[in-house]
């Protein structure tokens, strides 16, 4: 991918990093003195460098302003798209609790640091931001895109996945650099008013952020553990079943010959038993003769 003109991407990381009301003016004053220089080309890539949605330009401000928690957010994406294949779904149910929890904690976040600056970030705008965010996680070319500083359009994704990023990043071929990390922030009025309330809430999101986080990474080290112990229960049962497969063919192999065992010895059995009722009436009718012979000699002997 080619690298972005020097001057461009200087610009373009100024321009989306300031007050959203401020891009405008400040795009144009630009371009005007890239003409003033005598260059053209710089002053129309200038001059088409598109004003951020508001969703894009409160992802921009956290990019600069909340590094560590964007951070976070990131590494808990490479976590998820490590361990999908592993887990499931009652295990990526609660993966995804986690990143909710994460996710809303950092977008909070956001929301205080565009209320310093006067911008009102509805429901549906911090929606959108929710999902940029979670559309890096599910993507690393997308994470990369957010990396830059430089949205233009919110991002989505509908899981673990690939995410359109056509017209998402102002200048294209700066994916791979990250935007300029914040120094610091002007003071406002409202941040006068209030701002040691403001560093401790600030403290508090990075702490759920992190404590998210953590309870991540220890629900996919424990569903990883699950896993292996799950797969080395079943390769105990496929061995069982196996040999349980191979007793049943052997004792069926059995039956079988027992069956034909039986067959054989009914037939011998019929055989004998004929055999039998042949003998006992033989046995009879020689019977008869004898006693018929005996009396006829009785009768002779009487005679004499």
């Amino acid at each position: 991918m080619p690298s972005p003109s020097p001057d461009l991407l200087s610009v373009a990381n100024e321009l989306y990093g300031l007050p959203l009301g401020d891009f405008v003016p400040t795009r144009n004053t630009r371009a005007k003195q890239a003409r003033k220089d005598g260059d053209t080309d710089l002053a129309w890539a200038i001059q088409g460098l598109a004003k951020p949605s508001t969703a894009a330009w409160l992802v921009n401000l956290m990019v600069r302003h909340m590094s560590e928690e964007i951070g976070q957010v990131l590494e808990l994406g490479e976590t998820l798209r490590r361990a999908q294949g592993d887990l499931d779904a009652k295990q990526l149910r609660a993966l995804g609790q986690q990143r909710r929890k994460l996710l809303a904690a950092v977008v909070d976040k956001g929301r205080d640091l565009a209320a310093e600056q006067d911008q009102k970030v509805s429901g549906s705008v911090a929606e959108q931001a929710a999902d940029t965010l979670q559309a890096a996680m599910a993507d690393e070319t997308a994470a990369a895109a957010l990396r830059t500083g430089l949205l233009v359009q919110p991002m989505s994704a509908t899981g673990l996945g690939s995410v359109d990023l056509e017209g998402v990043v102002a200048v294209p071929d700066a994916l791979g650099e990250a935007a300029p990390r914040a120094s610091g922030r002007k003071a406002s009025p409202r941040r006068a008013r209030a701002g040691k309330d403001e560093e401790a809430e600030r403290k508090a999101a990075t702490e759920r952020a992190r404590s998210a986080v953590e309870e991540a990474e220890r629900a996919a080290r424990k569903a990883g553990r699950e896993v292996k112990s799950q797969e080395e229960k079943v390769s105990r049962l496929e061995a069982r079943a196996l040999q349980l497969r191979s007793e049943i063919d052997e004792l069926r192999r059995r039956l079988v010959d027992r069956e034909h065992a039986l067959m054989d010895a009914e037939d011998r059995l019929e055989m004998a038993e004929d055999a039998r009722d042949s003998a006992t009436a033989a046995a009879e009718e020689a019977e008869d003769a004898l006693e018929d012979a005996r009396r006829t000699l009785r009768g002779l002997q009487g005679r004499s």
